[in-house]
């Protein structure tokens, strides 16, 4: 897991407040900081919201005891207005939030962190160049090339420049055949919090079945080139497995989602209503 450097600009906020509302807005600001403690601590569970995105919904996630979501724009209907609604909503909740974006392309990634998002899952990462790419769009010098303009939300910080640097969460997906022979090197750039398997479009990549034994050997491959310091992530359609991949190193698990939770849930109702 990264650290911000000591060098990231200190500059104070003259206009930081110091009341309820500043209070709990820096709070959800720094979401990010309280994901990387679950991590240290262990784990952090979260799911996608993809077909259902509503702050209903994101609530509903907050009080099941998801510890984040990740907010898709890549499958789904949201775009930026919808999204501020979303992330809004999970701030109300003290739920952390990763934006997946439909591209990593200069200019969403630091739009979605201007909108309070807490961090960032960048899809279909294949080389060390994309992933410092992505760094760039994240991160505050020195690290990076993320731009600033003073948002009256970012009145509830007295230092914004590090407390957002510090807080913000960067997960880089591997998903295709490149990216597995380039792990290594994606995961030395400075700035990368986390490495993030999409076993589906891996699958697609490695033309076998999703969920197979070849797509969860590849998952493996890439724990192994993966130093400590650098957490490991995985998507997972069944909950029995987290335990397993738990002890394999993959501490940010992001468990179903939610179109597919409240299917699962109406069909379990349904046919235990049918019972005579």
């Amino acid at each position: 897991m990264s650290k911000p450097p000591e060098s990231v600009n200190p500059w104070r906020n003259p206009l930081a407040v110091d009341n309820a509302a500043g209070t709990l807005l820096g709070q959800a600001l720094a979401a990010g900081e309280r994901l990387k403690s679950r991590l240290a601590q262990g784990r952090a569970l979260g799911s996608f919201l993809i077909e259902l995105p509503c702050p209903a919904a994101v609530r509903s996630i907050a009080l099941a005891g998801f510890e984040f979501v990740v907010l898709d724009m890549e499958h789904s209907s949201v775009d930026f207005t919808r999204l501020e609604t979303l992330l809004i909503a999970a701030q109300s909740v003290g739920l952390a939030t990763l934006v997946r974006t439909w591209s990593n392309d200069e200019g969403l990634i630091g739009k979605a962190l201007d909108l309070g998002a807490n961090g960032i899952l960048a899809a279909h990462v294949e080389s060390a160049a994309q992933a410092r790419a992505i760094v760039d769009q994240a991160r505050f010098a020195p690290r990076g090339l993320r731009g600033f303009s003073p948002l009256v939300q970012y009145d509830s910080l007295a230092q914004p420049f590090r407390a957002l640097d510090a807080a913000t969460y960067v997960a880089v997906q591997i998903e295709g055949r490149s990216a597995l022979a380039s792990v290594a090197e994606i995961a030395a750039v400075d700035g990368v919090d986390a490495i993030f398997v999409g076993p589906y479009d891996l699958a697609l990549s490695l033309n076998v079945a999703p969920n197979s034994d070849a797509v969860f050997a590849a998952a493996e491959r890439v724990a192994a080139a993966v130093p400590a310091h650098v957490t490991l992530g995985l998507y997972l359609d069944d909950p029995a497995r987290c335990a397993d991949w738990l002890r394999r190193r993959f501490r940010l698990q992001c468990v179903s989602f939610d179109g597919r939770m409240l299917a699962n849930g109406a069909r379990a109702i349904a046919a235990q209503a049918r019972i005579p």
